[in-house]
């Protein structure tokens, strides 16, 4: 979610899958038992999330919809990519009446991260609904991602009772596919 009230992101579904699974983690764990799996599991998303959020890019695929007020110009950048399709354009103007925006009036540029409009949308407020991953299955996630979420993992279930920051090997494992933003 943005800080600036005029601007949303919102999860509307999560991937179907993370890309590491569970036996993957507990084989990584050592752990034989399945007394702690609801607690992998949920490691494993919180893992994945903040490898998303360290490399500024989606790994699965995942919807969102993005909300602006007062949309100008061209080119709108999308918060959160790539985006690999768009859902739905809604537009909603002042009387709060909202109507779809014809998909032959934009387009999604090459790396993802921005819609192009072919007429910049003059309206209150604007919702791109969009598909935003950079793999299509967890088999096509980079193993290096990978393995720096079973260390992030593994840096959460033993400290179970605090917060647990990324551990320097899942960035280092990171650190070649991260997105540079200049």
């Amino acid at each position: 979610m943005s800080d600036d009230s005029s601007r949303a992101l919102r999860l509307i579904t999560p991937p179907a899958q993370e890309p590491a699974t569970l036996a993957q983690a507990k084989l990584f764990l050592r752990i034989e038992h399945s007394a702690d799996d609801d607690s992998i599991a949920r490691a494993l998303t919180a893992a994945r999330q903040a490898a998303e959020q360290y490399l500024r890019f989606a790994l699965l695929p995942q919807t969102w919809d993005y909300a602006i007020a007062n949309p100008c110009g061209l080119q709108l950048p999308l918060p959160f990519g790539p985006a690999e399709s768009v859902t739905s354009v809604t537009l909603t103007n002042e009387a709060a009446a909202s109507t779809l925006m014809n998909a032959a009036n934009y387009r999604l540029s090459v790396d993802g991260f921005h819609l192009h409009f072919s007429n910049p949308p003059s309206i209150e407020k604007l919702v791109v609904r969009y598909v935003a991953a950079s793999a299509a299955t967890a088999a096509d996630v980079p193993a290096a991602i990978v393995q720096g979420i079973l260390h992030h993992v593994a840096v959460m279930m033993e400290n179970r009772d605090g917060v647990a920051a990324m551990p320097t090997q899942s960035a280092a494992c990171y650190q070649p596919y991260r997105r540079v933003m200049l």
